[in-house]
C-alpha cells in the first residue's frame, strides 16, 4: 500500500520534469538522460520484500522469542552505557570507564535512538531525547571530527529519529550539525576533508595536514544529504553531496596502466585539491564500502529520480563482477582487490555489507541473477563465522583462488584453507555488523528461515564469547573466543546496527519493512514514503 501511495503521488509531479529549468542534481544520468516516467512508475511498484515467511503458530512463536532474547541482551547493553557513560561517545565494556572517539557529543546516545524506538523502549528514548536536546555540536573534545563519520552516526541517527519520532528537536540538531560538516566541503573542488576542526576551521587529513581521502568518505554523504535537504527544503546538502561525483566523473578517465583503469571501478584514495585518484587497488572493504552501496541506496531514496547514482551502479556492477568477484579453491565465491592489473585474494568483514545490498538491487531492478550473486556472496560470508569454534568470524581473512598455486603461502595458511576454506588473516572481532546485516537482507527478501538461522548462531556466539558486565567486548582471537582474550571496545554502531539487525530478522517481517524504509550504512532506517517530485 505504501508503494501505490508513493507511486500516485511521485507520478503526479513527474511530468512537470520536462518543463523545469533546472533539474536537481544527479538526476541527468551518464548518457545525458532523466528519469523515465514508465521506469520511474514500474520501480516504484516493484515489491522488495519477500511474502513468504513462515504463518504458523510454531514459527511466530519461535521468533518472538528470539526477538525477545535479542531485546534483552540490547536492554543489557543499554542499561551498562545507561549506568556508567551516558551521553559519552562509547563505554568500555570491560572496564565501565566512559571514552571519548567521536568528539563527545554522544555517538552511542545518537547511533542508538533508532533502535530504542524500534524495540519498543519508550522511556530509555525520552530519556535519550531529552540528553540529546542539550548537545552543542558547536563545541567538541578539541579534536578534529572525522567528516564521514560524523555524518553517518550522527547526522543520520538524527535524522532517523526525527522521521521515527516526528520530534522536530532531531532535525533542528542535525541540521546544527550538518551545516558545521558543510565547511568541510568549501574546498577548491567541493571534495571534502576527511578530518574537520571545527575550533580553527580548517582541514586535514586523518594522517596529517595532506590533502588526502578515500572513496567511502567523500561518497558517503549522499543518503544522509540528500533526506536533510527534502526535510529542510534546502537543497545546499544535496547540492554538496552531489558535487562530489561531478567532480570525481569530470577529472578522472579511466585509462589501462593508470590507478584509475576500470569504468565504475574506483581507486580507493584520492587528493581532494585535484580531484585526482592517486592510488589503492579497488575493492569493496573498509575506504570503499559506502560508497557503492549509496550509488544504490540513494536512488532508491529519491524515488529512482537519481538517474545518474543507477547509471554509476551499473557501470560499477560491471567491473566489480569482472575483476572482483572471484573463486575460491574450495568453490566458494569471494569478494577481492583488484582491477585489470591483477588481483589480490584478501578480503575483510567490511566487504560482507555487499552480498545484502546486492539483494536489495537484484529486487529494485528485478535481476534474478544478481540475486543468485547474492546468494552466494553471503553463503562465504557466513562460512567466515560458521567454521569458528564461537561461530564469530574474523576481521581479515585471506583465500586461494581457484586454479592458483599455493607456494607463497605461510605452512599455517595453507593448513587453514584445507580446514575452513579460508585462512583468518586478522582475528579479532569487534561486534561488527556487516554479516548479520547481508544475512538480514537475504531473510527479508527471500523468505527463506535458513538464513534467520545463520543469524541466530551468530547472536548464540556473541552472547557465549563477548557479553560481559558493561556489554558486549570484542574478542582478541574468534578461534579461541573468551580464552584468547577480550578487547574493551564497543562502538557505537553496536546499538544502531548489529543489534538492530539481529532483532529485525525476527521481529516480525512488517517491522522495518524493506518495502518502506531505505537503510543507510550506519543501519538508520529512512522512510520510502516521503515523496521527491524533482525539486527541493
Amino acid at each position: 500500500m505504501v508503494l501505490l501511495l508513493l507511486a500516485i503521488v511521485c507520478l503526479s509531479h513527474i511530468a512537470s520534469l520536462a518543463s523545469a529549468k533546472h533539474l536537481v542534481n544527479g538526476m541527468v544520468g551518464l548518457e545525458g538522460h532523466v528519469p523515465r516516467q514508465h521506469e520511474v512508475a514500474r520501480f516504484l511498484s516493484r515489491p522488495v520484500q519477500a511474502t513468504n515467511f513462515s504463518s504458523s503458530d510454531t514459527a511466530q512463536r519461535l521468533r518472538a522469542s528470539r526477538a525477545a532474547d535479542v531485546h534483552k541482551g540490547f536492554v543489557h547493553a543499554w542499561n551498562a552505557y545507561r549506568k556508567y557513560a551516558f551521553g559519552a561517545d562509547e563505554i568500555n565494556p570491560l572496564t565501565l570507564e566512559p571514552v571519548t572517539t567521536r568528539n563527545g557529543w554522544g555517538a552511542s546516545l545518537i547511533d542508538a535512538l533508532d533502535t530504542l524506538h524500534v524495540m519498543g523502549l519508550d522511556d530509555e528514548f525520552k530519556e535519550a531525547s531529552e540528553r540529546v536536546s542539550s548537545v552543542n555540536f558547536g563545541k567538541n573534545d578539541g579534536e578534529p571530527s572525522k567528516v564521514f563519520e560524523t555524518n553517518i552516526r550522527y547526522i543520520g541517527g538524527l535524522i532517523s529519529a526525527y522521521e521515527l519520532s516526528g520530534d522536530r528537536m532531531f532535525l533542528r540538531q542535525a541540521t546544527s550539525l550538518a551545516d558545521i560538516m558543510l565547511e568541510a566541503f568549501d574546498t577548491s573542488t567541493g571534495i571534502p576533508w576527511q578530518m574537520w576542526d571545527i575550533q580553527t576551521g580548517r582541514g586535514s587529513s586523518e594522517t596529517g595536514p595532506s590533502t588526502l581521502n578515500n572513496l567511502a568518505e567523500i561518497g558517503s554523504y549522499q543518503l544522509e544529504f540528500f533526506r536533510l535537504s527534502q526535510l529542510t527544503h534546502d537543497p545546499a546538502y544535496h547540492k554538496a553531496a552531489q558535487r562530489v561525483f561531478d567532480v570525481v566523473l569530470d577529472r578522472n578517465v579511466p585509462r589501462k596502466g593508470s590507478a584509475y583503469s576500470v569504468p565504475g571501478l574506483y581507486p580507493i584514495f584520492l587528493d581532494i585539491k585535484t580531484g585526482k585518484f592517486i592510488n589503492g587497488k579497488p575493492n569493496l572493504g573498509g575506504g570503499s564500502d559506502s560508497f557503492y552501496e549509496y550509488l544504490i541506496k540513494t536512488w532508491a531514496l529519491s524515488g529512482f529520480q537519481l538517474q545518474r547514482n543507477l547509471d554509476m551502479w551499473k557501470e560499477s556492477m560491471k567491473g566489480i563482477k569482472k575483476y572482483i568477484l572471484s573463486r575460491g579453491s574450495d568453490g566458494r565465491l569471494y569478494m577481492g582487490i583488484g582491477d585489470d592489473g591483477g588481483l589480490d585474494s584478501i578480503s575483510d568483514t567490511f566487504t560482507s555489507f555487499f552480498p545484502g545490498t546486492l539483494a536489495l538491487a537484484s529486487r529494485l531492478l528485478n535481476d534474478n541473477e544478481t540475486l543468485s550473486i547474492a546468494q552466494e556472496l553471503v553463503d562465504t560470508c557466513h562460512n567466515t563465522f560458521s567454521r569458528m569454534p564461537t561461530n564469530i568470524g574474523p576481521e581479515n581473512f585471506g583465500y586461494l583462488p581457484d586454479g592458483d598455486d599455493d607456494y607463497d603461502l605461510l605452512s599455517s595458511q595453507r593448513s587453514e584453507i584445507k580446514k575452513y576454506g579460508f585462512y583468518v588473516d586478522h582475528p579479532h572481532y569487534l561486534m561488527r555488523p556487516e554479516v548479520i546485516e547481508s544475512i538480514f537482507y537475504l531473510y527479508r527478501i527471500t523468505g527463506n528461515e535458513m538464513y534467520a538461522e545463520w543469524n541466530w548462531k551468530i547472536w548464540e556466539g556473541i552472547k557465549a564469547n563477548c557479553a560481559v558486565d558493561g556489554g558486549f567486548a570484542g574478542l582478541r582471537d574468534v578461534r579461541l573466543g573468551r580464552e584468547g582474550g577480550l578487547i574493551g571496545k564497543q562502538e557505537s554502531f553496536v546499538f544502531s546496527e548489529t543489534f538492530k539487525y539481529i532483532y529485525l530478522t525476527f521481529a516480525g517481517d512488517d517491522v522495518m519493512s524493506l518495502d518502506d524504509y531505505v537503510f543507510s550504512t550506519e543501519g538508520h532506517p529512512f522512510k520510502r514514503s516521503i515523496p521527491f517530485n524533482g525539486t527541493f
